[in-house]
């Protein structure tokens, strides 16, 4: 038998990878901090050594997942953000893709839910430059969408309350298991309606 190629260990890595990301997210979910390598290997059906093999740690683990999550987050929105039409339909739109990704993909959930908790579970400053980073390429282009359609200084507030409305509908569905039965627009017309019914 031949030895693997450089492209067939890529692809092997790759795949190993997602299995731990998808892993690690569902044990998160259901451990929080609490979760172990161990937990994910088990999750993940991988040996403890595999696991072990890429991430020494659960902190080099959950700091990877937050940081890819963030790259998902920026992708799943992007066509917000580049897209035609006045703020408030960008940012309608921007909020239900974000919904949306955040049912599909328990670590963008994941990523939003400790943001808006200030990583109050994680020791240190490790992720002082992810949440720079948050800032800068989701909340603050988020938080211009609304300034320019309300033209109000509360602008900051009402992005934070339909942050904070998108994470607790996620929570609410995926700790309850109705993930499936999640009515996406429903939730972000409610929460538009609201917005604009206010700023009148």
């Amino acid at each position: 038998m031949s030895p693997r190629t450089k492209e067939q260990n890529d692809a092997i890595r790759e795949m190993r990878m997602n299995q731990i990301m998808q892993a690690a997210a569902e044990v998160y979910l259901e451990k929080g901090i609490q979760l172990e390598i161990r937990d994910v290997a088990v999750k993940a059906e991988l040996g403890y050594g595999t696991v072990y093999h890429y991430y020494k740690n659960k902190h080099m683990l959950l700091e990877d997942l937050l940081w890819d999550a963030l790259n998902r987050t920026e992708s799943a929105v992007l066509p917000a953000l580049k897209g035609d039409g006045g703020s408030l339909l960008k940012a309608e739109s921007f909020a239900r893709l974000l919904l949306q990704k955040c049912i599909q993909d328990l670590s963008v959930f994941i990523l939003l839910k400790t943001v808006a908790d200030n990583f109050h579970h994680f020791p240190g400053n490790r992720f002082t430059k992810l949440f720079t980073d948050f800032q800068e390429r989701i909340y603050l282009p988020f938080v211009e969408m609304i300034r320019e359609e309300i033209r109000s200084k509360s602008s900051e507030v009402t992005a934070n309350l339909i942050f904070g409305s998108l994470v607790g509908c996620t929570a609410l569905n995926i700790h309850h298991n109705m993930s499936s039965e999640m009515d996406v627009e429903g939730i972000v017309d409610m929460i538009f309606s609201g917005v604009q019914s206010k700023e009148r």
